[in-house]
């Protein structure tokens, strides 16, 4: 990670390549792959052509861990052509043990 880019974010975020799926609140759902992921937020590649989503959209990503899903309530922070920036919202997620995502904290 850049120095520019360790100072934007809390947690660290660790290079994770797996396919997600976020679903926004409209009901629009999205396949990709997550390229990083931490505690705090991940990067979404979206398949396909890039996607109408305004930053600021709520919806839920879910990704597999172990071969179990897991659901984050999320917000798209950025949109950059098929790449997506996402917030998670921990404090509502259920699933995955925290150690999964970060050794930070």
């Amino acid at each position: 990670m850049s120095q520019n880019t360790d100072q934007r974010r809390r947690h660290e975020r660790f290079t994770f390549h797996n396919a997600v799926t976020l679903t926004l609140a409209d009901g629009r759902q999205f396949q990709g792959t997550a390229d990083n992921m931490g505690f705090g937020g991940a990067s979404m590649v979206v398949a396909g052509d890039p996607p109408e989503i305004a930053p600021g959209s709520e919806g839920t990503i879910r990704v597999i861990f172990f071969g179990r899903p897991t659901d984050y309530p999320c917000s798209v922070v950025s949109v950059n052509g098929v790449k997506l920036g996402i917030k998670l919202k921990r404090a509502d997620y259920q699933g995955a043990p925290e150690e999964m995502l970060s050794t930070s904290e």
